[in-house]
């Protein structure tokens, strides 16, 4: 079984593995954590209609209460820096006493249909994926759905949620949409210069695509002053990944593989590190 959040490859070959991941969208969602005074707000989860949308829980404490504040979602490796920035702003503007304590960010899969796909990717190899932030409820239906397939049971929700189904109930333009990030930026990154043409520039805890030897380089400098150097071509498919300031990571434009800043892979579709470069 694989619950990976995006699935490795697995059991299943290249083409049937690239197919899968086509339907899959990986975007980054940005948190924050504040205290509020108690009795502000009552206690609830909010959301508006805006796209990407922004979503507030008021949790109630004994001496004030504590507010989860999240939105500016993008793609992952399509973030723009400042997200963080610009999300406390509208924080305080819907809550001016907010104290923020806390940020930090976390990885929705999407699925051009809104659905989940959770079922047998290959034989013997069931996946649970596609959850669209809705963890908690379709996380526990898959493990409902994995054991009714492991002891071979009925279930009403295999056909719906099918890894192979070829109806997209309505998601078709979604899906074509998503997928022509992958050669506007494969093409795009690597024409465009690189950001920096020496790793002098590199502030501490900081990584940037910089040219060295007539190559672009993805460089890091730690906290120490050392360099890590790698290539910025990412394993899964070819594209140029980019630094996320805000969570200190390489992601992937295209399909959403972020690595750390060291080269390994922080989450798939990759499965393999960035190569160092020499």
């Amino acid at each position: 079984m694989i619950a990976t959040h995006t699935p490795l490859m697995g059991k299943c070959n290249v083409l049937n593995a690239t197919l899968f991941q086509s339907k899959l969208a990986l975007y980054t969602s940005y948190v924050l954590g504040a205290r509020l005074p108690r009795g502000l707000v009552p206690e609830a989860l909010y959301w508006d209609t805006t796209d990407p949308y922004y979503y507030l829980r008021i949790d109630r404490q004994r001496d004030a209460d504590y507010a989860i504040f999240g939105g500016e979602d993008s793609k992952t490796g399509q973030e723009e820096d400042g997200v963080f920035e610009r999300l406390e702003q509208k924080l305080k503007q819907v809550l001016p006493q907010a104290e923020v304590q806390h940020r930090w960010l976390g990885q929705i899969v999407e699925t051009n249909d809104g659905l989940p796909f959770i079922g047998e990717n290959s034989g013997r190899q069931f996946v649970a994926t596609g959850f669209c932030g809705n963890g908690f409820t379709l996380g526990t239906l898959s493990a409902v759905m994995a054991r009714d397939r492991f002891l071979k049971r009925k279930n009403p929700w295999f056909d719906l949620f099918h890894v192979d189904r070829r109806k997209f109930h309505g998601g078709t333009w979604r899906y074509l949409k998503e997928n022509l990030d992958y050669p506007f930026y494969m093409v795009r990154d690597r024409l465009t210069r690189a950001e920096s043409d020496s790793v002098a520039d590199l502030k501490f805890g900081e990584g940037k695509i910089v040219k060295l030897d007539d190559k672009k380089v993805a460089a890091f400098r730690d906290d120490t002053g050392k360099v890590n150097l790698h290539s910025p071509v990412c394993t899964h498919m070819k594209c140029i990944v980019r630094w996320n300031a805000a969570d200190k990571t390489w992601g992937c434009p295209c399909h959403g593989s972020r690595f750390k800043p060291t080269g390994e892979v922080f989450s798939g579709p990759a499965e393999a590190p960035l190569e160092k470069h020499s």
